[in-house]
């Protein structure tokens, strides 16, 4: 009879704490922190330099039109509203005012649409 002799087997893994509390671990663990934030610093610092960097190299665009007044429309928006009404009634017309929708206002709008998008359901025909 042959009996073959093994050897006392070793854990693959070894999972223990110990490592932190000797001569490496904290130290590493407090140079790694400094490392990071002192990165992130550095980015932080970049950022909030790069604007004062490039601004002589930007051309200064002039506005090309003069800025509106808060209860003013710009007169590109005004046309193009004009014309909308123009193209949506056949009779002669005058625009009087022109303003956003307040809050109680919305519902009339959101009903008018919810109405819109059924008038377009496909009605399904019963198969015989």
């Amino acid at each position: 009879m042959l009996l073959l002799a093994q050897e006392e087997s070793k854990r693959l893994i070894d999972f223990s704490l110990a490592p932190l509390t000797e001569e490496h671990g904290i130290p590493m663990a407090i140079m790694g922190i400094v490392v990071v934030f002192s990165a992130l610093v550095l980015i932080v610092v970049f950022i909030t330099v790069l604007p004062r960097l490039v601004a002589p190299f930007i051309e200064s665009q002039p506005a090309a039109t003069p800025a509106a007044r808060d209860d003013e429309l710009p007169e590109e928006v005004l046309v193009v509203i004009a014309a909308a009404v123009a193209a949506a009634l056949d009779h002669p017309h005058r625009i009087v005012k022109i303003r956003g929708l307040g809050a109680g206002e919305y519902a009339w709008s959101l009903e008018g649409r919810m109405k819109h998008h059924l008038s377009h359901r496909i009605e399904h025909r019963d198969r015989k």
